[in-house]
């Protein structure tokens, strides 16, 4: 059984490899066709698009690899079956639950490899780009339990924010409670946060009251991190690391919808593998009978590009607000694990 549990999960594993290089190469093709004037024009040129084409390997890998795992599962089932290896493994009380459990390995395996590229690989390519963005941020808004705060100029090699303003709302009846005008925000060693020229104008029973102080503090819990550069989005964040984001927005009052889908979305990538397997399984072996190579191809692309297009639909809804976080990333591998069920039912 062990050999014939590792013969399997080489075989998945060799089809793997070969899909995603295939399509790997395809992708790579056709973006050097659409940029040939510029690719060719000079050294330069051809410099730069060999650049970019690296940076945007972790983009383009995380939508193979599901795509590539289904074709992957289509070829060596078709091709177990069209050698009859898998008569043979059943007549010795190889299962399909036996089956399965080697290529269940190598899926953890591809599991920690997507993993590894969306959180550490786009990182470590982009990080050229991430220290060009600089630490200097304007313009800025946030929002922090009941206060607006809108920061003009933020400095952040300085340790300097200038030209704030802070709006203060009373939530029943909604109205403005209290306006503050910062000239300048210094944050010391100890991670309090200065106030230098604030001019208050606050609402009192008998209408607003003006009020000037030359200087104020904030404790670090009481007033948000504006140095903070999400220069890295949700999408690339380690699981643990958005975690801690989203904690610390949570404490902050600050929304944490869209932190809550992306640290969703991570999980559901590390399932999604295992959906497409189980449900390329029994496909395999209900519609490819006769081995035909260019049906598995076009069955497991359409495949790949349906799951892709229903998984970023679902995934833009949650954003959105009009699907929960959990609905939004996990409702694809739901359905197509069900499907999967349905086939193995038919298949047995």
């Amino acid at each position: 059984m062990k050999l014939l549990s590792r013969y399997i999960a080489a075989t998945f594993l060799k089809f793997w490899s070969l899909s995603l290089l295939a399509l790997l190469v395809l992708v790579i093709v056709a973006k050097l066709f659409g940029n040939l004037d510029t690719v060719f024009s000079s050294r330069a040129g051809l410099q730069q698009f060999a650049e970019d084409t690296i940076r945007s390997l972790p983009s383009i890998l995380d939508l193979l690899v599901p795509m590539t795992v289904l074709l992957a599962t289509l070829f060596t089932f078709n091709s177990l079956g069209r050698s009859s290896e898998l008569v043979a493994m059943q007549s010795v009380g190889m299962g399909l639950f036996r089956q399965l459990r080697p290529i269940g390995f190598v899926l953890i395996f591809i599991a920690a490899l997507d993993y590894a590229n969306q959180n550490y690989l786009f990182r470590i390519l982009q990080r050229g780009d991430l220290a060009a963005a600089g630490p200097r941020l304007s313009y800025q808004w946030t929002i922090l339990r009941d206060q607006i705060i809108y920061a003009r100029r933020i400095s952040a090699e300085r340790g300097r924010v200038t030209d704030v303003r802070i709006f203060q709302w009373a939530p029943s009846p909604f109205h403005l409670q209290r306006m503050e005008r910062v000239a300048r925000i210094d944050r010391d060693e100890t991670g309090r946060w200065l106030l230098h020229d604030v001019v208050t104008r606050h609402l009192e029973p008998g209408g607003w009251v003006l009020e000037r102080q030359k200087s104020l503090d904030r404790p670090r819990e009481e007033f948000p991190d504006l140095f903070e550069q999400d220069t890295l989005d949700a999408h690339h964040l380690p699981f643990f690391e958005l975690s801690e984001k989203i904690r610390q927005l949570e404490s902050q009052g600050r929304p944490v919808e869209l932190y809550a889908v992306e640290w969703y979305q991570k999980t559901a990538a590390l399932f999604a593998p295992f959906a497409l397997v189980w449900f390329g399984t029994p496909l395999a072996q209900v519609h490819f009978r006769r081995g035909r190579a260019s049906g598995e191809i076009l069955v497991g692309i359409l495949g790949g590009l349906l799951f892709m297009i229903a998984t970023e639909t679902v995934f833009t809804l949650g954003k959105g607000g009009f699907l929960t976080p959990l609905l939004a990333t996990w409702s694809v591998n739901v359905v197509y694990f069900a499907l999967g069920c349905a086939m193995v039912w038919r298949v047995r």
